[in-house]
């Protein structure tokens, strides 16, 4: 089980678990960073505990990749201006400034209780703080979607990666296909910080097809090449779906 956190704290150190943040205003904030580190895999985050001589949240969560969105959108909002965060991750940044209130500052440690964020202010700038690059990552389309029926703005996830990426309507038509049985070569255009040079979002180029079969296909056929002690320790499908790629 993963352990990550945010403390919420003044120079006086004024906040307690008694004497806390008011509950409308905790509870619309924890909605609105479920909203944007959860990854449509349905798995389960918790709140902990409220603890120690400031007001600490605890949050629990076996997916790692829930635990590596906390850490990318604290890096974000503490590096960027709200105008800048992507999409999902702006109410949650508009959500911190209403409880930080000019009065208090937060904190953001991950799983090893490393602090990886400290916020006190949330402003727009005028200065750009990130840059483009142009990248490639092989894997399997494992989430293809939009918030809506009728929404402009659809994304991808792909199998092992922690971040979404957005596509256009021609792109989701296309893709539709490959959908969980071809790997494939993703050219991604991704926005990183200039300061740490973290992915704030990326959104697809183009891809190819790099295998002309589904993946149980291209098992049968090469099943008796293959090293099966790669995917001796794969408990899923997933498991043995990493494991084949990362040999190739």
């Amino acid at each position: 089980m993963l352990k990550f956190s945010i403390k919420i704290d003044d120079d006086s150190h004024s906040l307690t678990k008694e004497n806390g943040i008011n509950l409308d205003k905790v509870g619309d904030l924890l909605q609105k960073l479920y909203n944007a580190i959860e990854l449509g895999t349905g798995s389960k985050i918790t709140l902990g505990e409220v603890r120690g001589n400031c007001y600490a949240l605890d949050f629990f969560s076996e997916d790692l990749n829930i635990h590596n969105a906390f850490v990318v959108v604290h890096q974000n909002i503490a590096e960027l201006s709200i105008d800048d965060l992507p999409p999902e991750q702006r109410p949650y940044a508009n959500s911190l400034k209403v409880v930080l209130g000019n009065r208090y500052f937060m904190k953001a440690y991950n799983k090893d209780g490393e602090e990886i964020a400290k916020i006190s202010d949330i402003v727009k700038t005028e200065l750009p703080s990130y840059y483009y690059s142009t990248d490639s990552v092989y894997g399997v389309l494992s989430e293809l979607g939009s918030p809506s029926l009728l929404s402009n703005k659809k994304h991808i996830f792909i199998d092992g990666v922690s971040y979404k990426i957005y596509i256009t309507k021609e792109q989701d038509l296309d893709l539709r296909k490959y959908y969980g049985v071809n790997k494939l070569r993703f050219e991604l255009r991704q926005k990183r910080s200039s300061i740490t040079g973290n992915i704030i979002s990326s959104e697809l180029k183009s891809f190819i097809q790099v295998g002309n079969k589904g993946f149980y296909k291209n098992f049968e056929d090469e099943k008796d090449d293959l090293n099966l002690e790669i995917i001796k320790d794969s408990h899923t499908i997933e498991d043995i779906l990493n494991a084949i790629y990362a040999s190739k």
